[in-house]
């Protein structure tokens, strides 16, 4: 037997690969449409809950049209900042589809963060407004971060970003760290309602919030919805009031359902975002309709971008080789 080899990729290796935003989006554009066309392997993700509001998720993918696979296991636990620790963090297992072998183990949390920012992105493609000026971003994290970024690339036309958080401080960081990359005014704001009547799309990267924070009669004829908690941030009126409810994966929303989100119920009709990407379904048909998209999630965006990691990697020699087995007995 042949000796069995795989490549760890650091968080800090995988900054090193630079994968531009542009190819992120691009990626994750393409991976949607192969959901789309039922190209993709992809069961809802099974978990544990190990104490109040986290969860570690198995999330294992195929995309058969680009014949990659592997699974993505992850946690999240938003009390982790006492502990001076990351709220995600995990591994991603990149397997082959030849023979089942891990080709990579490699952290997480840089995928997670940017292709959660990029499905959005696709979202935005397809269902922004005819003319979107004002973006207002609730949460001044990581996703926050990314989001700004990746939206205005797909909406350069973007010229103001609202930013707000309840942690003090916390938006105006945001502001600071975005100057020079981003070409928008970026304002930090505590007044939530007052930026969300002001948007024409509003984004909520929050944590597990125990109260709807998005309320429908703030939403302005023609927004664009993007939420990143399920069904907590924004409250039943607007999940149900929607024109148009867009998600990645149905059968995901349904499980979450199963676990307690969505209290008031899904709405009876919905749009998924493959289907949009490769025309099936529409995307934004009219300038005043409002649209919510609550896209949750899925194993295929970030096998599709470990493998985009993966191969950057080997051709510039980035992470370690080591060991798995040398030998073929086992007693």
């Amino acid at each position: 037997m042949k000796k069995v080899t795989f490549r760890y990729l650091s968080q800090e290796d995988i900054l090193k690969v630079r994968i531009s935003y542009e190819q992120i989006i691009d990626t994750i554009e393409k991976t949607m449409a192969a959901k789309g066309r039922d190209m993709v392997e992809c069961p809802p993700k099974p978990g544990i809950h190990t104490r109040h509001d986290t969860f570690i998720h198995a999330m294992p993918a195929f995309v058969k049209d680009r014949d990659i696979c592997g699974m993505k296991w992850v946690c999240g636990y938003p009390e982790n900042y006492k502990y001076d620790l990351p709220q995600i963090a995990g591994l991603i297992v990149y397997n082959s589809p030849e023979t089942g072998m891990p080709l990579a183990v490699m952290d997480c949390r840089w995928v997670t963060a940017v292709r959660t920012a990029a499905v959005s992105a696709v979202t935005t493609k397809y269902c922004k407004p005819k003319n979107t000026k004002v973006l207002t971003i609730i949460g001044a994290g990581v996703q926050g971060r990314f989001h700004a970024i990746m939206l205005k690339i797909v909406a350069p036309e973007i010229e103001k970003i609202f930013v707000s958080d309840i942690k003090p401080g916390a938006a105006e960081q945001l502001a600071e760290d975005m100057k020079g990359i981003i070409d928008a005014e970026i304002i930090p704001t505590t007044d939530v309602e007052t930026a969300v009547k002001a948007a024409d799309i509003v984004l909520t990267a929050t944590q597990r919030v125990p109260e709807p924070i998005i309320h429908f009669d703030w939403i302005q004829p023609g927004t664009l919805g993007l939420a990143l908690e399920a069904s907590r941030a924004w409250d039943g009126k607007s999940i149900l009031g929607a024109d148009k409810y867009i998600t990645d994966d149905w059968d995901l929303t349904v499980s979450y359902k199963a676990q307690g989100a969505f209290p008031d119920g899904l709405p009876k009709n919905h749009n998924t975002l493959g289907k949009i990407v490769i025309g099936e379904e529409p995307g934004r048909e009219h300038d005043e309709d409002f649209i919510l998209a609550i896209n949750e999630g899925m194993a295929i965006s970030d096998i599709a971008l470990a493998a985009d990691l993966y191969e950057a990697a080997c051709e510039q020699n980035i992470g370690i080789e080591l060991p798995l087995m040398e030998q073929e007995s086992i007693f």
